[in-house]
């Protein structure tokens, strides 16, 4: 039994020791049959744990799409689509430096469609 040294207003046992120790007092014993009934069920458990499972392609997907993947493989490709498009929709000042002579004629004509489309003019013909 243990006892608080508290000196505030607690000078006896802890309340919670009681009962413990009288929960430790007083075993019980499990009975042969519920312990029975409890290894039968076990060996139950593990005896259709090793049989191997054979789960469809569906199910499998299922599983696979079912957690992280499918919001990964979203974001991923949302990121992949947006990098292609800010490669290919470059402003063209800045993409003919780079760009060979026979890409040109087909940046123009992406600028040409993708900035009426996104509402905004090239940053860098603005005369910043």
């Amino acid at each position: 039994m243990k006892m608080t040294t508290d000196t505030d207003e607690n000078t006896g046992p802890d309340p919670l020791d009681l009962f413990f120790d009288a929960a430790r007092d007083e075993a019980t014993a499990v009975s042969p049959q519920l312990r029975a009934r409890i290894l039968a069920d076990a060996s139950s458990v593990q005896a259709s744990a090793n049989r191997p499972q054979h789960a469809s392609l569906w199910q499998r997907l299922r599983v696979w799409f079912g957690g992280w993947t499918a919001p990964s493989l979203a974001g991923g490709l949302t990121a992949a689509a947006a990098g292609f498009w800010f490669g290919v929709a470059a402003p063209m000042p800045v993409a003919a430096l780079d760009a060979p002579v026979w890409l040109q004629d087909t940046l123009v004509y992406l600028d040409a469609i993708s900035t009426p489309i996104i509402g905004l003019d090239d940053p860098l013909l603005l005369g910043f």
